[in-house]
């Protein structure tokens, strides 16, 4: 930490004047998403820069800061907003203001959103990769005790499970298709990148772990809602297969009779038969392990 910053830790306001105007200005900046009022929303969060340069920040107050950031990431739905919430992150990652774990995690959870977003306006990406990402990066920045999750959240990690497993999939199918992402959106691909070596170095045994998490996360969320799902791992399995394959076959309709083959091929596989993923090795040595 430099000196400056340590002087501005131990010796910044440390009052109720201080925080109760932070407060007020940040409430400001939700008024301004609701009114779509750009300019104000702009001018508000350099106001909320200038309180927190003022500010001492202890536990308490960086807790504040923590919730306000997790809550405002929410609207970077909003291209405009997005670019005015650049400038809190941007602001946020001085030395200064990361003193832990907590305050590193929102802010690179606030990155990846912000990544998110700008992913899926991209008209270059992959146009499956835009679809199976989002949940899987807000699962992956979630944070929250998994005997806490009820209903929504339970879905999503039920679905971000779901997604990591088409994914896996995908990146066997098409190796190059997360090269864009390395290359543009860095705090997506550091989500992925044990996805990635997973998928590689142990296709079978990592596919047969996110079917166990998928079972178990719908059992969850059938639960909740007092509804029925998988009675076997197997009828699972056999779902996740013909989804995947119809998922890509509404995004490549051209592909569609290949896809069709292809889908077959995963459903009357034996042991000794080559692995359709194309790693050249036999079934029961690769996805069937």
């Amino acid at each position: 930490m430099s000196l400056t910053s340590e002087i501005r830790r131990h010796f910044g306001k440390d009052d109720e004047s201080g925080i109760k105007k932070l407060q007020e200005d940040i409430q400001k900046i939700y008024k301004d998403i609701d009114d779509k009022n750009e300019r104000e929303c702009a001018s508000d969060i350099d106001k909320v820069c200038e309180d927190l340069n003022d500010l001492y920040m202890d536990e308490e107050n960086e807790t504040m800061v923590i919730e306000s950031i997790r809550s405002l990431s929410f609207y970077q739905q909003y291209p405009w907003f997005r670019k005015a919430f650049i400038k809190l992150l941007s602001f946020l990652e001085e030395d200064y203001y990361l003193r832990t774990d907590a305050m590193r995690h929102v802010l690179d959870s606030g990155w990846a959103s912000n990544e998110t977003y700008a992913l899926y306006e991209d008209k270059k990406a992959d146009p499956f990769i835009q679809k199976l990402l989002p949940d899987i990066v807000e699962d992956y920045y979630l944070g929250i005790p998994e005997e806490d999750l009820k209903a929504d959240l339970l879905e999503l990690k039920r679905d971000a499970c779901i997604k990591r497993f088409f994914l896996g999939r995908y990146i066997l199918r098409k190796p190059s298709c997360l090269d864009s992402i390395k290359d543009r959106y860095q705090y997506i691909y550091r989500v992925l990148e044990k996805e990635v070596e997973a998928v590689k170095e142990r296709p079978g045994s990592y596919e047969r772990e996110l079917e166990e998490e998928i079972f178990k996360w719908s059992k969850k969320a059938a639960d909740e809602q007092d509804q029925k799902t998988f009675s076997t791992s197997q009828m699972l399995h056999e779902s996740l297969i013909d989804t995947y394959y119809k998922n890509l076959s509404m995004e490549f309709p051209m592909e569609s009779d290949e896809l069709n083959e292809e889908c077959l091929k995963w459903k009357k596989i034996r042991g000794n038969d080559t692995c359709p993923c194309g790693s050249g090795k036999k079934f029961k040595k690769c996805h069937g392990a």
